[in-house]
């Protein structure tokens, strides 16, 4: 079903500038992480259920801080392994970590 509405579900503000990515973990896991020009990484838990008359669930699980900001970014981009609920991000710090 396409029929969007006119308004969002949900805004979810965890983050104090831009974010640069979102992505969801491909896998089993119901996991979302929203990577910010803060420097930090946000992992939430949003499970959508098959029952369409049960709303979504959207949880904050942690915020990841190691990034450091760089010429005003922050964390550029982030990845989740395919199989395993690791995270690869990438910062305008010039670095690249895996979290576990």
């Amino acid at each position: 079903d396409l029929d969007f509405g006119s308004k969002p579900y949900k805004t979810l503000q965890y983050h104090d500038r831009a974010v640069r990515s979102a992505t969801f973990h491909p896998g089993k896991f119901p996991l979302l992480a929203c990577a910010s020009d803060d420097a930090t990484v946000s992992i939430l838990h949003a499970k959508v259920f098959s029952d369409l008359m049960q709303s979504p669930m959207i949880v904050p699980v942690k915020r990841l801080r190691d990034h450091a900001v760089h010429q005003g970014l922050g964390v550029l981009s982030c990845a989740w392994h395919p199989t395993q609920p690791w995270l690869f991000t990438a910062g305008a710090d010039h670095r690249v970590y895996l979290w576990s």
